[in-house]
């Protein structure tokens, strides 16, 4: 690993090799990690003709560690913390408040069901099954459980559904 050091004594030409791609803040680590990407998968007959570095694959190194770290910063969407904090506290506390509104009602109206209807909307809703697994585990007739789901959900779009709309057009104030 002795060519690596020979490499590291045009530190600062690397550096403004980074700088010439248009990256100064990350110039020191892109360098770095560059490096380390050469010991890992180069070698000193890769690196050096005739004794001297070739500024060529060096210059090649360092552009692709450049475009994997621009990569990398793309894929992640930065957004402010104070912003954050912002919305966070203006509209969680609101929509947090109309779901545990909208919530009760809906749980409301399915205890007024026959016990029949609502535990079997409970399985479909909660356990997320559909109503063909739900007929295979409680042997109930799948159309017996079609006809009985269908009917739940009209009678949570009838008694719920006004609610339920508001909530989706963020009218909370009128849950």
């Amino acid at each position: 690993m002795i060519w690596i050091n020979r490499v590291v004594e045009h530190h600062k030409e690397w550096i403004a090799f980074v700088h010439s791609f248009g990256e100064h803040f990350f110039a020191e680590d892109i360098v770095q990690e560059t490096y380390i990407n050469l010991i890992k998968w180069s070698s000193e007959d890769k690196l050096f003709t005739n004794g001297k570095i070739n500024k060529g694959y060096m210059w090649l190194s360092l552009k692709n560690t450049f475009l994997q770290h621009v990569n990398k910063a793309n894929k992640i969407k930065l957004v402010s913390i104070d912003s954050f904090h912002e919305i966070e506290n203006l509209n969680n506390i609101e929509l947090l408040t109309a779901q545990d509104k909208l919530e009760v009602k809906i749980l409301e109206e399915m205890n007024s069901w026959e016990w029949y209807d609502k535990m079997l909307f409970e399985i479909y809703r909660n356990d997320k099954l559909s109503m063909r697994k739900i007929a295979n585990k409680t042997k109930i007739s799948l159309s017996s459980i079609f006809s009985t789901i269908k009917s739940c959900k009209e009678k949570l779009h009838d008694n719920v559904g006004e609610d339920y709309i508001d909530y989706k057009n963020g009218d909370y104030e009128l849950l």
